[in-house]
This record gives structure tokens, C-alpha cells and sequence, in this order.
């Protein structure tokens, strides 16, 4: 039997420390588009979230092989040729990228990855400009992804979401509306018969939070329009989209990205849906897409603990009217802006 001596015995316990204390490597998500486009929107690199990769351009310089990518734009130590392909509906598999390409998105051009094995085998067609996604892929060093869970509105999970989320939903609206606060705009139910109209779902997603479960909402509650006369068939909306997530008083709350009110189109609001949740050391980090008919971008947000959210990094993906802005990061209102029963 062979004996280890004292100095060697701290010399093992110093390099375990040092390994069980090492930051993690750094890793690159992408967006997978349904015919097999990688686009890398965002690294993590010791703590940080980063957005390396060129962004569009109205004519992008495509390198021919992967070799001839600046390795700036990686974010990581080498190009990688392999990545984590997380779809929604199957298991994760290695894929590997062939090739840069040029990608056309929203009037613009950016250098994007090709790859055969990551594309869907039934492509959907596009939304206007926006193109279908089906997968988020990973390069680079481990990370701990989890999809969100898609919660139909109907369900019994759904309806017992939104009846308790009509409280705070009324809440905000009131405060949003506020003259002083949100616009000059006078919606055509008074407030007390609006705290009992229905509040909709576009779409509910659950995932990690800081503390268990938490969803991430878009929701919607319709007037009557009364004006201007040539848009009568189409209802007023307010729209917000955002977690939500249990105060301190057990109930619960949201952490909004967008509040407006808008047309039932929808079309000047900025919409939001998340892709991934990623697991980091200082908390789950929400991958969100944001796009508006003209616009489009990826954010990644902390998972939020109070009303406040942190945007922790914005990747824009191309405009085609002016340039694509980040979502607002002003305080949202509090009880003390306005009255509220």
C-alpha cells in the first residue's frame, strides 16, 4: 500500500478546491430556424452575458469557411464545429455546422452557421418576416438549458392562472393608464366595469425562477372601439407581456418587459417569447424573442424577484423601419403614481 505524504495530501485538497471553484467554460447560444440556420445571439463567459457575434447589416461580408470567422466572434476559446441542438419537442443531439451563409432578415443581412441535421423535417411557413424557430443550440462549454413549458390558456393549470392573475393585471392597467403616467388616452369602459372584464392569454410559458416555478405570460383584455370611426370593427387591447411571480404577501405579482394599449392587431406593441431558460450561477437567465411586424431581436433577462426586470444583454436581428430599440427599461409605476382601490 502506498502511502501519500502531508505535503502531497494539500497539494490534492489545493488543485480540488481550485477545480470545484473554477468558473465554468464559457458557452455561445443559437437560434435554430426551422430549415437548419444556426444564428449565435449570445455568450456567457465567467458571470456575463455577451453579444459577440456580428449583428445585421444592409450588406454583410459572408467568410467562406468556418476556419475564416474571426474567432472575436465566437466568444470562445475555438471555433466550434459541433453544437447541442435542445428542439422542443425531441431529446438534445450533437449536430454539426457546415458552413457560414448569408441570413436575409427584416431588410438586413448577417453572417450566419448552416447546418443540415439541425433543420426541422417539416418547415412551417414564415409570419410575415419573422422566420419559424424549433431549437436553441449550445457551443462551447456545458450549460444547464431547460425549454419552457407551453400552459394552454384552457387548461385547468391556465384558467386558474389567469383568474388569479386578474388582481394585479387590474392593477397595472389602472396604473398604465394614468394620464400622467402613460398617455392621454381614455379607454371606452370606465375602470370599475374593466376590473371585471376577462383578462385573455395569448400564450403561458413555466419555467425556473429564483425560487420554483414561474410563467412567463402575454395577456391580453379587449374594449370596445369607439373611435376613430373607420376602425370599428377592430377592439382596443391592452397588452402586457412579462413573468409572473409570487410577492412576499403570497400572491401574485408581475414583472413586466411591455405594457401598452394597441389595436387588436397587435401590430405597435413589442411581443415576447421565450425559447430557453438557462441555469447559471447567479440565477436562471430568460432567452427572450422580441419582435414587433417590422422588427426583431433576442434579450436575455434575469429571472426577476420584484416588479423591476434586468435586461442582462439585447441582440437585434434586423429592422426594416429605422433601427431595432431594445425594450424600454423605465421603472414601472407604483401604487404612490396613481390611486387605486
Amino acid at each position: 500500500m502506498r502511502w501519500c505524504s502531508v505535503p502531497c495530501l494539500l497539494v490534492c485538497l489545493l488543485a480540488s478546491v481550485a477545480a470545484a471553484q473554477a468558473p465554468p467554460s464559457p458557452f455561445t447560444v443559437a437560434i435554430v430556424r426551422d430549415d437548419g440556420i444556426l444564428l449565435p445571439v449570445a455568450t456567457h463567459d465567467r458571470g456575463r452575458w455577451r453579444m459577440p457575434w456580428p449583428g445585421p447589416q444592409r450588406e454583410a461580408d459572408v467568410p467562406v469557411r468556418l476556419e475564416d470567422c474571426p474567432l472575436a466572434w465566437w466568444g470562445l476559446p475555438t471555433a466550434p464545429q459541433q453544437w447541442t441542438l435542445h428542439p422542443r419537442d425531441d431529446a438534445p443531439r450533437i449536430v454539426r455546422v457546415e458552413r457560414p451563409v448569408v441570413m436575409f432578415s427584416y431588410c438586413r443581412q448577417q453572417v450566419a452557421l448552416a447546418s443540415r441535421a439541425a433543420a426541422r423535417t417539416w418547415w412551417r411557413p414564415a409570419d410575415g418576416l419573422r422566420a419559424p424557430k424549433h431549437a436553441i443550440a449550445i457551443a462551447g462549454g456545458t450549460a444547464d438549458v431547460v425549454l419552457p413549458r407551453e400552459v394552454d390558456p384552457e387548461s385547468a393549470e391556465g384558467r386558474a392562472l389567469l383568474d388569479a392573475v386578474q388582481r394585479p393585471f387590474n392593477t397595472t392597467e389602472r396604473l398604465m393608464l394614468a394620464a400622467d403616467y402613460f398617455a392621454r388616452y381614455t379607454p371606452s369602459v370606465e375602470a370599475a366595469q374593466r376590473d371585471r372584464m376577462p383578462v385573455r392569454a395569448l400564450s403561458i410559458h413555466a419555467g425556473p425562477g429564483r425560487s420554483g416555478e414561474i410563467y412567463f405570460v402575454e395577456l391580453q383584455r379587449r374594449y370596445p372601439r369607439v373611435r376613430p370611426e373607420h376602425l370599428l370593427w377592430c377592439d382596443e387591447v391592452t397588452y402586457m407581456a412579462g413573468w409572473v411571480r409570487r410577492a412576499a404577501d403570497d400572491r401574485l405579482d408581475l414583472s413586466l418587459v411591455e405594457r401598452a394599449v394597441t389595436s387588436c392587431l397587435l401590430d405597435s406593441v413589442l411581443r415576447a417569447t421565450p425559447h430557453a431558460v438557462i441555469r447559471t450561477p447567479k440565477g436562471p437567465a430568460w432567452l427572450l424573442e422580441l419582435y414587433r411586424p417590422q422588427a426583431e431581436g433576442y434579450a436575455v433577462f434575469a429571472a426577476p424577484v420584484d416588479e423591476h426586470v434586468e435586461m442582462l444583454g439585447y441582440r437585434s436581428i434586423g429592422a426594416c423601419e429605422g433601427e431595432p430599440q431594445a425594450p424600454s427599461q423605465r421603472p414601472p409605476a407604483t401604487a404612490d403614481d396613481v390611486e387605486v382601490p
